[in-house]
């Protein structure tokens, strides 16, 4: 194909999906595979201006306004900003602009970048008096009633002292929680879902019913602030001052602040590739501006993007793929989960193949066949998920997938445990496939941490049929050297890694009593409830023969945990005994008095990597201080030690303003 055709065939693309994005907000491509094609007409047309069209969608910000509102043109355009995809594309712009300012120091402020729809509120005297849409920049669509059903955006400015006239520019977005529920609301409804909260939150605010807008229960957070001068210019005190301002006015502030240089700026990016996950909405990147006001407006802008501000983005957390088939996999508790086989994609910077379907109800929920395309989505998930059909998939005539009649692994009775399940499990107790995923649960690293116990192993190991229960691997510590014989005579062990193993699992015969009630696989009992059941019941033994109502009497252990507890017990009566035949002696917690200790009250989380102490030595050492122990930042979390690489925890604790420590601090406390 010539280069000039290639060109057309990327700009009609663009406009094509712009109009979609923008105008009908039902894109059939994921952000990052529209940013692909929009980056690859953007290069070509720099590297040959002579075949560049004039009217290239390069040339527009976004897409033209949609019929139905009144159309209202912005007083200064909304541009759009240029994307950073690594360090180098931001040291490139950082050299770019200092050409214009060679003497300026670069300092920046940095901001998440929310995914949602922008949008212009303009005050006059305090009071909200219009609201419009970006458009294409220039133009958007006039959506003030829309905007006053939103509770983040305040109607009256709160303050007896505010400019004449105020211009607020910011995020309209739906919470994930939000998202969830409408699309909920649209399964049983047999509506199509929304592929993802920025789609749904675009589409509401184009709702001609307000009532309509107000029941979705949108969302607004502000980036830019510009106010005349009958109020004191923000100029001197940079970007989160701004920010700060508005959050005196009424606004719901926006995770901003000012660090310096281009280094600090990176680091922060680093740090909210995970904490962005924990929030409550989508960010799809951070977005760095010159700090200082003056030199924004004396870099000024193209005609499309502001020299002073650009958009590191991070890999997409969504992609569209084909589903080229559907497996069912057998869990540890016989739950049967269906997951597509998926043409490979790349999705937060891994390549995709597999998605889960959850269950055969969301399965029936999506309309799923195998040959549709669908959104995609990884966020924290390990295994990435399916959310919704891509527009138009579902009016294809494919055939539907077949429910197993019997387990696959097995070929097992399959069947719901109880009327109120939605999930199929296999009923077949002798299932290997459920020994698999228990043995691999019994040694995974939030449990015991058995090092070596792989999934090539495991496979092994259940197919020899010499170990009945996860439990039974300890037999092979009985006599040791025929113990490692046996495992260096598998596939791909040897005796070193044999030996590894044995002393692996001699290890884990003291491991503390909480981590061992939670590799058991007690149906519903993760990692904090064994805990919880730990520091209650200070050994097996009194667990085992714990009544419903003792256990409900625990912290956070309600009458579905209580009944599961009771039901595994009843299951294998003779475990506490078993285990203790077999040199199992799990370390109980420390009980002590915590009201006089000195950090007693305290909720405390270690992260990141500390210079002496591991965490386990950490959490300890906080426990014989009297804290309370979890392992996330919360509300309730009321220190952070910190170490090197703290990540996304550090991160949430700064922003719920919760004091972090170092583990000096915590060796010489009260010292």
């Amino acid at each position: 194909m010539e280069l000039r055709d290639r060109m057309r065939e990327l700009a009609e693309q663009v406009r094509r999906h712009r109009y979609r994005y923008y105008v009908l907000d039902a894109p059939v491509l994921s952000d990052a595979q529209y940013d692909a094609l929009e980056r690859e007409l953007r290069d070509l047309e720099a590297a040959h201006p002579e075949l560049a069209d004039p009217n290239s969608p390069t040339r527009r910000v976004g897409a033209p306004p949609v019929e139905g509102f009144e159309k209202r043109r912005h007083a200064i355009p909304m541009l759009s900003l240029d994307n950073a995809y690594s360090e180098a594309d931001l040291r490139a712009w950082e050299a770019k602009w200092r050409k214009l300012a060679p003497e300026a120091e670069p300092r920046y402020a940095a901001e998440l970048k929310v995914d949602g729809l922008s949008l212009s509120l303009r005050y006059e005297k305090g009071e909200l008096v219009e609201a419009v849409t970006r458009g294409d920049g220039e133009t958007g669509e006039l959506v003030t009633e829309n905007a006053r059903t939103i509770a983040d955006i305040p109607k009256v400015l709160r303050g007896h002292t505010v400019p004449e006239r105020l211009t607020v520019r910011g995020e309209v977005f739906l919470s994930r929680k939000r998202w969830e529920e409408l699309n909920r609301e649209r399964d049983a409804r047999g509506e199509p879902r929304f592929a993802n909260p920025r789609n749904a939150a675009s589409g509401t605010m184009k709702l001609l019913d307000s009532q309509a807008v107000y029941d979705r229960r949108l969302s607004f957070l502000p980036w830019q602030a510009i106010w005349d001068e009958t109020w004191p210019s923000p100029h001197e005190a940079g970007q989160a001052a701004a920010m700060a301002q508005l959050e005196e006015w009424g606004f719901t502030r926006m995770p901003a602040r000012d660090f310096g240089s281009l280094d600090d700026m990176l680091r922060f990016i680093e740090t909210q590739a995970e904490a962005r996950l924990t929030l409550g909405f989508d960010t799809d990147g951070v977005v760095i501006k010159v700090l200082d006001f003056a030199l924004q407006e004396r870099l000024g802008e193209t005609d499309r993007v502001p020299r002073w501000a650009i958009a590191f983005k991070y890999p997409a957390l969504q992609a569209t793929t084909t589903v080229l088939g559907i497996t069912w996999q057998v869990g540890r508790t016989g739950k049967l989960t269906p997951v597509a086989e998926l043409e490979a994609v790349e999705v937060a910077g891994s390549t995709v193949r597999r998605a889960t379907l959850h269950n055969a109800d969301e399965l029936a929920r999506l309309g799923l066949r195998v040959g549709h395309r669908v959104f995609i989505e990884k966020g924290g998930e390990v295994i990435p998920k399916v959310v919704a059909l891509v527009p138009g998939e579902a009016t294809r005539d494919l055939p539907a997938p077949e429910i197993p009649a019997a387990c696959p692994e097995c070929g097992g009775e399959v069947g719901k445990s109880d009327e109120e399940e939605v999930a199929i499990r296999c009923l077949n107790p002798e299932c290997p496939a459920k020994l698999t995923a228990r043995v691999l649960h019994f040694g995974g690293r939030p449990a015991l941490d058995i090092e070596g116990l792989g999934e090539a192993l495991v496979d092994q190991l259940v197919a020899s049929g010499r170990f009945a229960q996860p439990w039974d691997l300890f037999t092979l510590l009985r006599e040791p050297r025929l113990g490692v014989a046996y495992l260096a005579g598998l596939e791909r062990m040897a005796e070193k890694s044999a030996q590894n193993v044995l002393a692996a699992l001699d290890a884990a015969r003291r491991k503390p009593l909480s981590r061992w009630i939670h590799a058991l696989g007690i149906p519903m009992v993760g990692a904090r409830t064994a805990e919880l059941l730990a520091e209650a019941f200070p050994s097996l033994e009194a667990l085992w023969v714990a009544e419903e109502a003792r256990l409900q009497a625990v912290e956070e252990v309600g009458p579905k945990v209580a009944s599961a507890v009771r039901a595994f017990a009843t299951l294998h009566p003779d475990l506490p005994a078993q285990l203790a035949a077999l040199g199992i002696a799990p370390t109980p917690p420390a009980q002590r008095d915590r009201g006089g200790l000195p950090l007693s009250g305290e909720v405390a989380v270690v992260t990141g990597t500390l210079p002496t102490l591991s965490r386990e030595e950490a959490e300890a050492l906080l426990k014989q201080l009297g804290a309370k122990v979890t392992g996330s930042v919360s509300a309730k979390t009321t220190l952070l030690v910190a170490g090197e690489k703290a990540g996304s925890k550090l991160a949430k604790a700064e922003a719920l303003g919760i004091p972090v420590r170092d583990e000096a601090w915590l060796r010489g406390f009260g010292g």
